[in-house]
């Protein structure tokens, strides 16, 4: 019986070329565009679940809220003494492990010399925590021992050659080494915690025996603890208020903070990176992306369903006489779910092929690594089946239910019209298309004018020609100061200055600052800006009022400060030069007088508003040589800096990069989804665009004699065309009606998160409104003006 069904479905199809060809190009398109969006979704969703433990496994992170003014931050920086001191305190807590990333750092083994930023600090039970299979090593010891390291396989590859390393040492920076005591294997790209190096945490704080006395010091470091069997995480909580109490609150309440310790499962890590709480939530993202799959699919699917159900006259008599055969209504209702789901089946091949090709170029957009291959075995290719079934049957359902409950005896009759419901049914699934398809264009407009927004804000200082060179490793800092005389006598640059400001992401340090003499409650945390005295002239940042640092006045480096505006603003002051104030960044105070105010600049990204800022003279305390370009050949003027770095400093690698390219690289996430959108967008309105195209010609199929009588009454090409077109650009017009303020409303939620955002202006609909409009009169004008073209003669002999 099915082999009968199959048989009459692909006759079928084959007789209607035209027809069978837009429905499969626009279901291949819309199922390519949802295994693409699948294959990212579950790329995503899988970060870190491949643990053994990995329901055990918790985040600490940080709830911070300044009581004065009722900010509250969240984070995932976690203090030193943290992990080791849970872990004895709190029932429940079985291993707790510190993870610090120091940054880009120098490793060398012999003649190679390697700047890696894929490197990092961590206790002992590492690997007994995490499942990261060791290659060489035991899990339990390779990073017990002070000045011990783990490689990955490649990065021993890279040190070492293809012999083993076990015991060999790799130098970190100029100054101490370590010895290899394990090799694991090359950790996989769906985890946050992807390293290269891994180092004993003991070798940190050999170097530095103070970290772990810091109750209060936030740096780049992150704590993961696994719970017993069946602990239960709230029952944690109340002992994490306590281990608060006990160690952090003596610190933070001096300056009116209240300090909180949460737990985060590490399944929610990747997508919350600042904890559940915070404001950095990736999820709705994903749920996004599902929906522009689920949507794209359902325009392909109403075009079927539409072009269809508008062929229904032609196929009424074939059913009429099937019926009077003695067909019942469930055999036709199988034959047309039969040609459904050969088309499904044909496009799912169509659009494996599609996705194969389009999937380097998706990979480029997203940054992952995906693959139809190696992405799911059964599960992804069970779930692509299930897709074709699915869409099978939801396209051809109701076609299928439609024409099989057609009446012979109206059938054969002639009386056969398909009007009313039906009609007002199609209309509505074109008016949903478009709706649709506008949503799309006027989310990934919006998204682009906000990153434009971003990229042309005057940020309060010049970012081009600006760029960054990275001080690796304390053993350079002795010779920073001749590095940074040595730069500035080169033809090619214009300023410099040692600083600890990385624009667009932050100063290194942030510490409490308040009026000399006021109360710690009465002060507030400030980003400090530790630099010499050519930072504003280098950076370009206005001072609005007092003076700039000067190295004639001997007390400037040590007791004075210049402040930004947001800092006056919450110290009080209204005339703020003169002012007195202290930092304190620990152990000790350091007083001053405001001598300068600085224009709020944006040290950060544009996502947030602008916070205070101290900046002081501490040149030791710098990372960054902050160098001003002149206009001209920026190759090689780099060229020439790399001269002068190699002749100071031949053990280190340089490592610089241009402060405009970072602060662009910043918004990477808002560009991958702006272009995403775009994409999606435009194969949403080429596939709506291809259902007009079809159902267009089968209307005027219907109109054949109507459009001969015009003709011969009189009308002209432009009236008859006119007539076919106004009907479709009604139905799109109120797509753009009902897209629109939904649009409004989704892009105003996704602008909330942001400092500093655009309003969605008008034009942004109209400018929608417009191309839409457009695409679609041609897409009917085409076939519009092909039917009006028709001899009349020929039209009114059509039966």
């Amino acid at each position: 019986m099915f082999r009968n069904y199959f048989k009459i479905s692909v006759r079928h199809l084959q007789r209607h070329k035209f027809i069978t060809a837009i429905n499969v190009c626009g279901l291949a398109v819309g199922m390519a565009c949802c295994i693409l969006i699948v294959l990212y979704v579950r790329d995503e969703l899988s970060f870190d679940r491949f643990h053994s433990n990995a329901g055990n496994i918790y985040r600490i992170t940080t709830v911070e809220n300044t009581q004065a003014t009722g900010a509250t931050v969240y984070g995932a920086a976690t203090q030193f003494p943290i992990a080791p001191n849970l872990k004895k305190e709190v029932s429940g807590i079985k291993e707790a492990v510190r993870v610090f990333v120091p940054g880009t750092t120098l490793f060398s083994a012999g003649d190679k010399k390697i700047l890696e930023t894929e490197n990092c600090f961590a206790d002992a039970a590492f690997f007994k925590m995490f499942d990261f299979p060791l290659l060489e090593g035991d899990p339990a010891t390779v990073l017990k021992e002070p000045y011990t390291v783990v490689l990955s396989a490649s990065a021993a590859k890279k040190y070492f050659g293809n012999g083993s390393p076990i015991g060999k040492l790799l130098k970190v920076g100029n100054g101490y080494s370590c010895t290899v005591t394990g090799v694991m294997k090359d950790m996989p790209h769906n985890t946050d915690l992807r390293m290269n190096v891994i180092m004993s945490f003991t070798t940190m704080t050999r170097q530095n025996t103070e970290f772990e006395k810091l109750w209060y010091m936030f740096s780049n470091n992150v704590t993961y603890v696994q719970l017993t069997d069946g602990t239960n995480p709230p029952k944690i909580v109340p002992q994490l208020r306590d281990f608060v109490k006990q160690h952090i609150d003596p610190v933070v309440k001096r300056h009116g903070i209240k300090f909180e310790l949460d737990l985060q499962p590490l399944y929610n890590v990747h997508l919350r990176p600042d904890g559940d709480k915070g404001g950095a939530d990736n999820s709705p993202m994903i749920w996004l992306y599902i929906a522009i799959a689920a949507f794209i699919v359902l325009i392909a699917c109403i075009n079927f369903m539409n072009l269809t159900t508008a062929r229904a006259h032609e196929r009424a008599r074939e059913v009429g006489l099937r019926k009077v055969l003695g067909a019942q209504r469930k055999s036709l209702v199988f034959q047309f779910l039969t040609e459904s789901l050969v088309i499904s089946l044909l496009s799912l091949v169509m659009a494996v092929i599609l996705a194969f090709s389009l999937l380097p170029v998706f990979n480029r957009i997203t940054g992952k690594e995906l693959s139809i291959l190696a992405s799911g075995g059964v599960s992804l290719y069970g779930g692509l089946l299930l897709l074709v079934t699915i869409v099978g049957l939801m396209a051809g359902s109701y076609p299928a239910l439609y024409l099989s409950g057609l009446m012979p005896v109206k059938v054969l009759k002639g009386s056969f019209v398909t009007t009313g419901a039906r009609v007002f049914i199609r209309r509505g699934l074109v008016v949903s298309q478009f709706a649709i398809a506008v949503a799309l264009i006027v989310a990934t407009v919006v998204v682009y004018t906000q990153l434009r927004f971003w990229q042309q804000k005057n940020l309060g200082f010049d970012k081009e020609r600006l760029v960054n060179i990275y001080l690796s490793g304390m053993d350079t800092l002795p010779k920073a100061e001749l590095l940074k005389a040595s730069v500035a006598g080169l033809s090619g640059v214009q300023q410099t200055s040692l600083n600890n400001l990385l624009m667009g992401v932050g100063a290194y340090n942030n510490n409490p600052i308040l009026r000399e003499g006021a109360e710690d409650k009465d002060g507030f945390v400030s980003a400090i800006i530790q630099g010499d005295y050519d930072l504003l002239k280098t950076t370009g940042i206005k001072l609005l009022a007092g003076r700039d640092f000067d190295k004639a006045m001997a007390t400037d480096s040590t007791d004075a400060f210049i402040i930004n505006q947001a800092a006056a603003k919450r110290l009080g002051f209204t005339d703020p030069i003169g002012k007195r104030i202290e930092w304190k960044p620990g152990s000790f105070v350091r007083h001053g007088a405001i001598i300068g105010v600085m224009e709020d600049f944006n040290f950060r990204s544009l996502r947030f508003s602008v916070e205070p800022a101290v900046y002081l003279i501490s040149p030791l305390n710098t990372a960054i040589l902050s160098v001003r370009l002149a206009p001209g050949d920026h190759p090689a003027q780099l060229a020439e800096i790399e001269k002068v770095w190699n002749s100071i400093m031949p053990d280190n690698p340089i490592n610089y990069s241009f402060v405009a390219q970072d602060l662009k690289a910043m918004y990477a996430e808002e560009q991958m989804m702006g272009k995403i959108f775009s994409i999606f967008s435009g194969l949403a309105v080429f596939i709506a665009c291809m259902g007009l195209l079809g159902l267009s010609m089968l209307i005027s199929r219907q109109r054949t004699k109507e459009i001969g009588i015009r003709k011969v009454l009189g009308a002209s090409v432009a009236n008859v065309s006119a007539l076919l077109s106004r009907d479709f650009l009604k139905l799109v017009l109120l797509g753009i009606c009902i897209g629109s303020p939904i649009a409004w409303y989704g892009m105003e939620k996704w602008l909330q998160h942001f400092a500093f955002r655009i309003t969605v202006q008008w034009w942004v609909f109209a400018l929608t409104a417009a191309v839409v409009v457009l695409i679609a009169l041609l897409t009917v004008s085409f076939q519009a003006v092909r039917t009006a073209l028709v001899n009349p003669v020929k039209s009114l002999r059509t039966e």
